[in-house]
């Protein structure tokens, strides 16, 4: 006798990062709008109501759409779309811990997190797991995040002692003793996790596989996975990132067992060829996208190119371009500002105010440090790690053109210039760094504050980092060129 199977479609993002109207393919033709994507959730939902859509965190940050309201008008947009659930991601808490959680309950939709916790009495900020019904399946969710939220938070005073990060293997295996407890089995584990695709593989290998879980939606590292990778018999599933695509798993299920007896994955493109539009998130995108034209169509400057800015672990012409524009400004000898602060892959050679501020999007101050030259050779060397080069998991700082590194990978050598002459050991250098690289010094730079204040204590250069990037570019016009040779890496 044959077994009966029924069929069950999940439907995945991550690291949306704000990307709302969408973008032009060289046909001139709409893609990666979220018009488009609620669209194709829409179509594939109608004729499959067994259907599940999740998001895996990240989807505050990336433009003004977002960031110009504080991601409300993102919970305005999503709230159009039939979302089962969502995990918190690390940009979720650029606006603060308590902003999200309003953020959170104004959603219509779950927002899920179980290893983000208070310190004092271990108790979760948000709800740890959702368990979604359709049809004949219940399909557990649970969302994790990663450990290096804590260093956000620091930026936070006070509240920012209070919150710490859990392991997840930890939490999976707690939450899922709590839902059997309950005499409920879910047919389909899913964890929604924020985490990275390395340590999401790193992850399934630590899980029992008496806990049943299924399926890692991953997301941080903005992963393609054309087809799932399968680690302890667990799909691990990432859509890389900018909302180009939605992740479709079609799964056969045994209709006695719920077991799995086969499946079908495809990264569907987010574009006209794809997805059908849905007019009403098309029209709240509009409406808020009126109110960014208005307020920041003012010219700042015209460079003298288009100016790319490709990569976490170099150097980019957008990176070369700011840091210089801060140290110029500043009343210091190197200014070091970290690659992912900004947040565009390419600068038009005319910029709006809009494309300033999506390519700079942070206010946060600038501060001023002297260190020896000694500690400067450390902090160069510590940037230039390998996980930093390779993996892009720490910050790589671009550096003002007064600072000329060599750097010999395979030797570990390094040679610093200041201004043509060699760095000694105990000559003074004043830095400039940004806020929150400054709080979280140790961790990018293996520099505690008190190292970094000993020499000359600490000094607010600018209040506002963006206005003053802002001000430097409005004064100067026909800058950007291509990469330089200050850092060389051989």
């Amino acid at each position: 006798m044959s077994k009966k199977t029924e069929e069950l479609v999940l439907l995945h993002s991550n690291d949306i990062h704000g990307t709302f109207a969408g973008d032009t393919d060289e046909n001139g033709k709409l893609c990666h709008s979220l018009a488009q994507a609620a669209g194709y959730v829409k179509k594939v939902k109608t004729e499959n109501p067994d259907t599940v859509y999740c998001i895996a965190g990240d989807v505050f940050q990336g433009s003004l759409l977002d960031s110009d309201f504080h991601g409300m008008s993102t919970m305005d947009m999503l709230n159009l779309i039939d979302i089962d659930a969502m995990s918190i991601g690390n940009h979720e808490l650029d606006y603060g811990i308590s902003h999200l959680m309003f953020a959170s309950r104004y959603a219509d939709f779950p927002i899920l997190n179980a290893n983000f916790r208070i310190r004092k009495n271990g108790r979760t900020l948000f709800k740890p797991y959702e368990i979604v019904r359709t049809g004949n399946f219940k399909v557990l969710f649970i969302g994790l995040i990663t450990g290096n939220i804590v260093d956000q938070t620091k930026a936070e005073g006070l509240v920012g002692t209070f919150v710490t990060v859990h392991d997840p293997a930890d939490e999976v295996k707690k939450i899922v003793e709590q839902v059997r407890s309950k005499k409920v089995e879910p047919d389909l584990t899913v964890l929604l996790t924020h985490i990275g695709y390395d340590a999401d593989v790193e992850l399934a290998k630590k899980l029992d596989p008496s806990l049943g879980v299924d399926i890692i939606v991953g997301a941080h590292s903005h992963t393609y996975l054309e087809k799932p990778d399968i680690v302890n018999d667990i799909l691990i599933l990432q859509a890389g990132t900018g909302n180009t695509h939605i992740g479709e798993l079609r799964l056969s299920v045994d209709e006695a067992t719920k077991d799995i007896t086969c499946w079908d994955y495809k990264l569907v493109p987010v574009d006209e060829e794809h997805c059908p539009v849905d007019k009403f998130v098309r029209a709240m995108v509009n409406s808020y996208q009126m109110d960014i034209d208005e307020k920041y169509s003012a010219l700042v400057t015209r460079l003298k190119r288009n100016l790319d800015n490709y990569g976490r672990g170099n150097t980019t012409e957008v990176g070369q371009l700011f840091v210089d524009a801060f140290s110029d400004s500043l009343d210091v000898d190197i200014m070091m500002m970290a690659s992912s602060s900004t947040r565009c892959y390419r600068l038009d050679m005319t910029v709006t105010l809009q494309d300033l501020r999506e390519a700079y999007p942070y206010d946060g101050k600038i501060y001023r440090v002297k260190v020896s030259g000694k500690q400067l050779k450390h902090i160069i060397s510590y940037m230039l790690r390998d996980e930093v080069l390779d993996d892009w998991k720490d910050a790589f700082f671009h550096t003002s053109q007064a600072l000329h590194i060599v750097y010999t990978r395979e030797t570990g050598e390094l040679e610093l210039t200041y201004k043509g002459e060699p760095v000694a050991n105990d000559h003074m250098f004043s830095i400039g760094l940004q806020e929150f690289y400054f709080i979280n010094s140790e961790a990018v730079l293996d520099q505690t504050n008190e190292e970094l204040s000993k020499a000359a204590g600490i000094t607010i250069v600018s209040e506002d980092a963006f206005e003053t990037l802002k001000k430097y570019l409005q004064e100067h016009k026909g800058l950007g060129g291509r990469i330089d040779n200050r850092i060389i890496i051989q």
